[in-house]
């Protein structure tokens, strides 16, 4: 962080744009918080904020293509590793396909509204096929998005670092619970199915 705040010029934006890009390609790389000390720069020391701007919208979009094309490779049965050849894979597999031709665009959408898992939402449109275009519309909406409002807390705040990174966390805490609590209903709307198919299936008279 202290080079980076010695660095205004392209070269520090060029490591703003990767920051954001690395987050897509190894997902516990801490982008938002390099992308958000981007931002105090711009509020604080001087920095472009147009540059910053951009260099956070592109570096995300090229990470998420990144993670896209990933799930492209693999999506074609005949290019899928072993470990995506098994039964449960499959099912898995279609499954995706299945929810991004229905919701496709909203996931893209909301990919950078949630922290850690965001290459997935791209890696689950490249197994699904979803085209390139669309890809980069969707995700590239939820990046300017995401990165006007970080700009905005980023004027907000202030000259305030400490009271940025904590906005960071409480958003990052708060996304994380809803996340879960969104996986943990789906996992039990899935047993309940289960169970009344099971159900249903031992009720029926013998033949």
């Amino acid at each position: 962080m202290r080079w980076l705040e010695r660095s205004e010029g392209p070269l520090g934006y060029v490591v703003l744009a990767l920051a954001s890009l690395v987050e897509y390609v190894v997902p516990p790389f801490p982008g938002d918080t390099v992308a958000l000390f981007g931002v105090f720069l711009a509020a604080t020391a001087g920095w472009s904020a147009a540059w910053v701007y951009l260099a956070l919208n592109v570096g995300a979009i090229g990470g998420g293509m990144i993670a896209y094309g990933f799930g492209r490779a693999v999506s074609s049965p005949e290019r899928r590793p072993r470990w995506l050849c098994g039964p449960r894979s499959t099912r898995a597999i279609e499954q995706i396909t299945a929810r991004y031709e229905k919701h496709g665009a909203v996931y893209l959408a909301i990919n950078r509204f949630v922290p850690a898992l965001r290459a997935f939402f791209f890696v689950g449109a490249g197994i699904a096929r979803v085209p390139w275009p669309a890809v980069v519309l969707w995700g590239g909406l939820s990046a300017v998005v995401w990165n006007a409002i970080l700009l905005g807390v980023g004027w907000a705040v202030g000259e305030s670092w400490d009271e940025m990174l904590a906005w960071a966390r409480a958003y990052s805490a708060l996304a994380t619970v809803v996340v879960v609590l969104v996986i943990v209903a789906f996992a039990g709307r899935a047993v309940l199915r289960k169970a009344r198919g099971s159900s249903g299936a031992d009720g029926e008279p013998p033949g």
